[in-house]
């Protein structure tokens, strides 16, 4: 597919319609307005096009709906006039006549068909053929229902022709008839119908008689949140850490098209929309909406306010003789939800908007007061009490500031960050607190992932603070946090440092809070020495103000470096504080006792104590999200990935990878950490193609960023791909770049990114025997100096690979399997080394024993759900045994056309394919007779 056609979230729809639709007849689509029905037409009709079909589309309004014959103008008359003879010459004349290309007596076609013989039962002369009426059509529209058949016919005995027919609920009656009576005669195999139509909830579709049979129904349905903030990036710029961006994923309900009116109408305001404004909503998606408020009595909109101000509307039930709420059950602006209690909810997150939206601020403020005196619970009451009035009140800013260290208990840092900065703007004559509460708000909108948020906050606490001595703790906090949030572009960091350690002076443990962040700055460019003098300061200061959290802080950033230096210290210290920061409430959560969890995580996986790995890992991604912690989820999602892999739990791997790489590209401040997990995902469980575009996406963005540890990463994954693939030249290329970057940044341990062995494999097969050697060499020492024994396996085979292919295979394959042990804390590097002799064996040509090798790594890889790397092992396979049954007549037509020179896009053409189902199906032959390319393929039959 190209990339006109891809859509968020809708792969799987297209999948649908595109299968429907290869085997022939019609696809209806439908939904609410606004859903996406249009888009996928759009991507259908791309797809068609470059598959060599005819594509005919008409895009049908409702206010064009009275104009007779207006769509079958849409749809033919650019070909009646660009052909000539396509149709019988009498029936061509009534067709022109219809669509206004000549002039015609009376009007046959000036409406929709009649009903019923004339009254008088005379014949009329009012059409070519004396008006005469068969079963209610006159003779004149009988006509023309005829020359569009016909013409359909003409069209498709040429090549297949696509109907693509937007909003059919608005063909014009004329049109649709002519169209129904043609679906019903035509072979949906040549002349195929996608039409989208709009269907409300509940409601039954009535177009599908305009699909010939087969017919398939498929709904459109919402998009998740996360799909409706990348939308809004792409098309509007709008950061998905952004606040506006998450009340616009709300209130659209999922709905692309809301989402961006809603989205346009908040950027075109003269101010900030705040958490606590209502939403603008413009009139485009009033009207859609408009028709359910209009009946609506003034009570029931006051009962609707009280519902749409409240934070949780699902606690009111209707009473038995409530008028209101019973009338807005009816419009269907509300409904009642399961369960005992009846519980109302919105039928749409847009109408409460809307109703939000129209009251005036005196009446949301009397709503807010009238829920603060009714609810219970005390974040509730307090942040109602707040948006009942702006005024600065003490009482009211400690209970708001209270409330907000509760909803950090409950692992609610987004609702944290909304109270701390309502209680820092209601704190009076005090703005040091304020600052302080200020500050809260910024450190719980980074915990949320509310990146821009955070951002915001900190730069009120620098300007409202100035240079006071009261201001100085929330100044250094302010501007540490914002080191944290400058993601790839560090310029700006030593400044703020700088900055920070001024204001603070010789408080231990500010200085020891700014101490750290410029050993971390340190370390990240690459200066390490500094950074661990930066650091024995940090730790000197954090004794002396008895600061438990930065002793932690301290703990976490020495680990990853004594793990490669100093092995004997890093255990003890690792268990240790894991220790302190285990089994702590929500609110005693840092990211620095998160940081030490995933050392410790490391340390365990590196030493292959695999299974305690997956344990202390799962547990760490359960208080994590317990804690709601959202920007740290991103990072834990990736241990879990890394790990679940490592352990030969693929399935569960690439999960975790989807989920975190979604997170990553949502929050990150650059999108190159997000693409190389979903990359990391897809050589999980997914396919080695999507793999392969995703790594060398993650590749750019990290080159753009300057971001040399990720772009590394990438390079890891894309040579990975490379070698599923068969593409060994350019896997060695990318995973010594890879290796090279790594080493840059002082990552020498061959644990922490398994690239040695592939890259001895890839140099190998490439013929750089020597560079494999030595890389090899340089990999077993480094290797035994930190004692993983995780690796030699995967050297011991990268070492067959080598021996092999200088002449051995034989004693390769012996030495290999006498490495292998029975069980192996890395199940994929057992599978891979069954691969491995299952090759060598075949070349020393002792067929019994690759089958029995192969087979034993299909089973391996089958276990561990691990995709592409099975498809890899079948491969191998097919190609030891051979393909097993004849081919189809579409597989030999395909490898003749592959055979004369053809391209994917010719053969499409040529067997009224799409190009998707040619690509598809070279891939299954490639990998029924084990060869990689086309050139092997067309050897191969010709040589049978």
């Amino acid at each position: 597919m190209s990339d006109a056609t891809v859509l968020l979230g809708r792969d799987e729809l297209l999948d649908r319609c595109q299968a429907a639709l290869a085997d022939g007849g019609g696809v209806l689509l439908t939904g609410p307005a606004g859903i996406g029905k249009s888009a996928v037409l759009d991507a259908l009709e791309t797809e068609a096009t470059e598959a060599g079909l005819l594509v005919l589309r008409s895009n049908s309004t409702a206010t064009e709906a009275s104009l007779p014959h207006l769509a079958l103008y849409d749809l033919f008359a650019r070909q009646i006039a660009e052909h000539d003879g396509l149709i019988a010459p009498h029936l061509g004349s009534v067709l022109d006549v219809a669509l206004l290309r000549a002039p015609g007596p009376g009007a046959p076609t000036d409406g929709p068909p009649v009903e019923g013989r004339p009254p008088d039962g005379k014949p009329s002369d009012r059409t070519p053929f004396g008006g005469r009426f068969f079963d209610g059509v006159s003779a004149g529209q009988l006509a023309i229902r005829i020359a569009v058949l016909e013409l359909l016919r003409s069209l498709a005995a040429d090549r297949p022709v696509l109907l693509v027919l937007d909003d059919a609920h608005c063909l014009d009656p004329a049109s649709a008839e002519v169209l129904r009576f043609a679906a019903r005669r035509l072979d949906g195999r040549r002349v195929r119908v996608a039409a989208a139509e709009r269907v409300g909830e509940g409601r039954e579709p009535g177009c599908l008689d305009l699909l010939p049979e087969p017919r398939t129904e498929l709904a459109v349905s919402t998009l998740a949140d996360p799909l409706i903030g990348e939308l809004l990036r792409t098309r509007l710029g709008l950061a998905p850490t952004d606040r506006l961006s998450a009340r616009i994923q709300a209130a659209g309900g999922g709905n692309p098209f809301y989402a961006l009116e809603l989205a346009r109408a908040a950027l075109r305001s003269d101010r900030p929309v705040r958490t606590d404004d209502p939403l603008p909503v413009p009139e485009r998606l009033r009207a859609l909406l408009a028709d359910r408020l209009a009946a609506l009595p003034r009570e029931a909109v006051d009962a609707l306010l009280l519902i749409a101000a409240a934070a949780r509307p699902q606690r009111w039930a209707p009473a038995e003789d409530d008028r209101a709420m019973a009338a807005a059950l009816a419009a269907g602006v509300v409904a009642c939800g399961p369960g005992p209690g009846r519980e109302l909810r919105f039928t749409h997150p847009l109408l409460r908007e809307i109703i939000y939206a129209d009251a005036t601020t005196a009446q949301r403020q009397e709503c807010h007061a009238a829920l603060a005196r009714l609810l219970d619970d005390p974040l509730e009451r307090a942040r109602h009490r707040a948006l009942a009035g702006g005024r600065p009140n003490p009482e009211l800013a400690r209970e708001l500031a209270d409330a907000a260290g509760i909803a950090v208990t409950r692992g609610a840092p987004a609702l944290a960050a909304e109270l701390s900065r309502l209680a820092a703007e209601r704190t009076p004559d005090d703005p040091g607190l304020a600052a302080e509460r200020m500050l809260d708000c910024a450190r719980h909108a980074y915990d949320a992932g509310l990146l821009d948020q955070a951002r915001q906050a900190c730069d009120t606490v620098l300007r409202s603070t100035g240079q006071s001595t009261a201001g100085n703790a929330a100044r250094v906090g302010a501007r540490l946090l914002l080191v944290e949030l400058a993601g790839g572009d560090r310029s700006g960091v030593p400044a703020l440092l700088d900055a920070a350690r001024a204001d603070a002076g010789d408080d231990p443990r500010l200085r020891a809070a700014v101490q750290l962040h410029r050993a971390e700055h340190a370390i990240s460019i690459g200066q390490t020495g500094f950074g661990l003098a930066e650091l024995a300061e940090a730790e000197r200061q954090a004794e002396r103000s008895g600061d438990l959290d930065q002793q932690i802080e301290v703990v976490a950033l020495r680990a990853p470096i004594e793990m490669q230096f100093h092995r004997d210290r890093v255990l003890p210290s690792l268990r240790h504080a894991a220790a302190l920061t285990a089994g702590r409430p929500a609110a005693a959560m840092t990211a620095a006792s998160i940081q030490v969890r995933c050392c410790l995580v490391v340390w365990l996986l590196r030493s292959g104590d695999v299974a305690e790995a997956v344990d202390a890992v799962n547990l760490l991604r359960a208080d994590v999200e317990n804690a709601g912690r959202v920007k740290d989820l991103g990072d834990v999602l990736h241990m879990v990935a890394s790990v679940h892999e490592r352990a030969g739990l693929c399935a569960e791997a690439y999960r975790a990878a989807v989920l975190g790489g979604r997170m990553r590209a949502e929050l990150g401040p650059t999108p190159g950490p997000g693409l190389v997990l979903s990359a990391a995902a897809e050589l999980n469980g997914g396919t080695v193609q999507r793999a392969g575009e995703l790594a060398a996406a993650a590749l750019r963005a990290g080159e753009l960023a300057g971001d040399t540890e990720w772009s590394a990463y990438a390079l890891g994954l894309y040579g990975r791909a490379d070698l599923l693939g068969h593409r060994v030249a350019q896997a060695a290329e990318h995973l010594r770049r890879c290796r090279t970057l790594l080493r840059g940044l002082g990552f020498t341990d061959p644990a922490l990114f398994l690239v040695d062995a592939d890259l001895v494999e890839a140099l190998a097969r490439s013929g750089a025997t020597e560079e494999a050697r030595r890389v090899l060499d340089e990999a077993t020492r480094e290797a035994a100096r930190l004692d993983r024994q995780v690796l030699r396996l995967g050297l011991a085979r990268a070492r067959a690979v080598l021996v092999g292919l200088d002449g051995d295979p034989h004693g390769a394959a012996d030495r290999l399997r006498a490495a292998l042990p029975p069980v192996h804390p890395y199940p994929l590097e057992a599978a891979r080394a069954r691969l491995t002799l299952g090759d060598l064996e075949r070349r020393a040509r002792r067929r019994a024993a690759a089958r029995a090798d192969l087979h034993a790594a299909t089973r391996a890889f089958a276990a561990a759900h691990c995709l592409p790397w099975l498809d890899y092992a079948r491969e191998q396979l097919a190609r030891l045994d051979g393909p097993a049954a004849p081919l189809s007549d579409l597989e030999r037509q395909i490898v003749e056309l592959v055979q004369n020179g053809s391209t994917n896009r010719q053969i499409a053409a040529a067997l009224h394919i799409s190009v998707k189902s040619v690509e598809g199906s070279l891939t299954r032959l490639f990998r029924r007779f084990g060869v990689h390319d086309r050139t092997q393929l067309t050897l191969l039959r010709t040589a049978g």
